[in-house]
């Protein structure tokens, strides 16, 4: 988890907003669709709004984290748009990188297999964050797609 002052709320607002940022900015590289790559960016993280009741594969860092549920929600969009698709799966695939490299990394190949990969590389430490943050808003501030003064819709 890294240190946030000691809160788990400023972890998750700092998670949470980091995989939207990059998400956005992939987005807005591949597929010029930010939006699309934003939402990408934060649905695996949905699994928080499951009970706490339920069991695996239904927790956090379960189904939600893995190739399949990246490839099927694309495929679905996809079909409607292609590069709506595209940069929902690469905001979706950006996030699944991001958690591998914790500790706890993600079960990528279920449910053919429920073991978790990764490599602790530190990667929603304050550290990771801020290179992440500034990689992304100086790449969107360099091709004038920083959504900062635009009204919504714009």
């Amino acid at each position: 988890m890294g240190t946030y002052f000691g809160s788990y709320a400023l972890f998750l607002a700092a998670a949470i907003s980091t995989h939207a940022l990059v998400g956005y900015t992939l987005g807005s590289a591949l597929y010029d669709a930010p939006r699309a790559g934003l939402l990408g960016g934060v649905v695996a993280d949905a699994d928080f709004l499951l009970p706490a009741t339920l069991e695996w594969p239904l927790v956090h860092r379960g189904i939600t984290h893995s190739a399949v549920a990246v490839g099927v929600l694309a495929a679905v969009v996809a079909a409607r748009s292609r590069a709506t698709g595209g940069a929902l799966g690469a905001g979706y695939v950006s996030h699944l990188v991001i958690d591998a490299t914790t500790p706890m990394g993600i079960p990528l190949a279920y449910p053919v297999v429920t073991e978790r990969i990764g490599v602790s590389l530190g990667g929603h430490s304050p550290t990771a964050t801020a290179v992440l943050w500034a990689c992304c808003l100086g790449w969107l501030s360099c091709r004038g797609r920083l959504p900062v003064g635009r009204a919504v819709g714009e």
